[in-house]
Parts: C-alpha cells; sequence; structure tokens
C-alpha cells in the first residue's frame, strides 16, 4: 500500500507538469452533447479534475448558472482562472487534495450534476472509490455523474510496471511515470454501487492515432444518486 500511495504522490506532480505545459483548447465532444441535452435539468454542477477548464468554457457556454472546478493541481486551477477572466465566465475554483473532503470544500450537498472527464484513470483503487463516495454526498436526490474510464482494450493497460490489480506505472513516454488504474467493467460498476450510485447508461468512444497503433478506449457511464 505504501508503494501505491507514493506511486500516486509522485503521479499528481507529473500531472501537474503535463497539464500545465500543454493546455487543452477543446471541450469533449461526447461531453459536450451530453451538458446540452441536459442544460434544462441542470442548474448547478461541478467539473472534478477540471484542469485548464476547457470544460468550465463549455458549460458556461451551455447555459448553466452554478459552475464549480475542483482540482488537486494549483498551476492548473491558475490557468482555469485565466481562461474564465478573459470569457468572463463566473465560477467558485477550489484546489482539493486527497485528503480534502469535497462537501467541506464546496460547502454543497444538493449538486444536480458531477463531471468527472479524463480524472478516473489517474488514481488508484483506494482514492477513486473514495472519490466517487464523495460524489455521493454533494448531490442532490437523483442528481447525476458523468465520467469516463479507460477500458482494457486501451493501449496503456498493461503498459509498464504492475504495482496492484490493474494498476500500472505507465512506461510509453507521453506518460512516463504516471499511474493508471484501469480496472475492468465489473471493478467499475462494484465502485459506483459501494458510492450508492445507480449506472443509469454505460456507453464507449474509440479511436487511433499513429497510424492506429495507438488505441484509446473509454468506457462512459452516467448515474445517478439513489
Amino acid at each position: 500500500m505504501d508503494e501505491i500511495i507514493k506511486a500516486q504522490e509522485r503521479s499528481y506532480k507529473l500531472w501537474e507538469q503535463h497539464i500545465s505545459n500543454s493546455m487543452l483548447l477543446y471541450p469533449n465532444e461526447y461531453l459536450t452533447r451530453y451538458i446540452y441535452a441536459n442544460r434544462r435539468d441542470f442548474n448547478s454542477i461541478l467539473d472534478f479534475g477540471c484542469g485548464d477548464g476547457r470544460h468550465l468554457e463549455m458549460i458556461a457556454r451551455a447555459g448553466l448558472e452554478h459552475i464549480i472546478g475542483v482540482d488537486y493541481n494549483r498551476s492548473v486551477l491558475d490557468l482555469a482562472q485565466q481562461r474564465c477572466q478573459k470569457y468572463n465566465i463566473k465560477c467558485e475554483l477550489y484546489q482539493n487534495n486527497q485528503n480534502s473532503n469535497l462537501k467541506d470544500l464546496i460547502q454543497r450537498d444538493n449538486l444536480d450534476c458531477v463531471v468527472c472527464w479524463g480524472i478516473t484513470l489517474t488514481n488508484a483503487y483506494y482514492a477513486i472509490s473514495d472519490i466517487f463516495k464523495q460524489f455521493a454526498k454533494i448531490l442532490k436526490s437523483n442528481g447525476k455523474v458523468i465520467a469516463n474510464w479507460r477500458a482494457q482494450d486501451d493501449s496503456l493497460y498493461g503498459d509498464g510496471k504492475e504495482i496492484a490489480k490493474d494498476t500500472f506505472i505507465i512506461e510509453r513516454d507521453s506518460h512516463k511515470g504516471m499511474l493508471y488504474y484501469i480496472p475492468n467493467l465489473d471493478d467499475i460498476k462494484e465502485i459506483y454501487k459501494s458510492a450508492n450510485l445507480e449506472i443509469i447508461s454505460i456507453d464507449s468512444e474509440r479511436f487511433t492515432t499513429d497510424n492506429g497503433k495507438i488505441i484509446n478506449s473509454w468506457h462512459i457511464i452516467e448515474a445517478k444518486k439513489i
């Protein structure tokens, strides 16, 4: 367990460098469609792991009034703040580390939706299972969680040293040294069940890069608070 915790901390720092050096300009297309399709039902939303704010900007353009961004890393939150100021976006931003309680941090327990995009794989099992339990505590009854998870046919699965079940220290140059947790679908379902979140739908997103050599494969899961 000590090895996993140390690897997790090191991975957070590497991820901060990665995001800080390469701002992501565009929101994910699937998530954009989801937000626009549900914008009449969503008044308040949290983007957990908001990074440099690409999805905060999209959510604001969809017309949602109460937008919250949370990220582990201070430097990427500064980028998100710059983006929000540039486009005159009203948004609450908070820095959160793995020891923080989300409910205490944002002082809310009635959110309509939580977005968790591109974040699940960067947290070991002990961390991500706790995070989803915290999501349930800040959502209103029947509030939604939309999240994506790397699937095991993704090229990153098995790339590097496996330090726990489905948990790898990646060796690929683009992700070198990062901890990635890529569970199977049954284990993902168990994380939701233990958090009292009911899965509504499971979709997938898959594309290749480098002339088909690299496979990017995701489960996209919508759930609601029970």
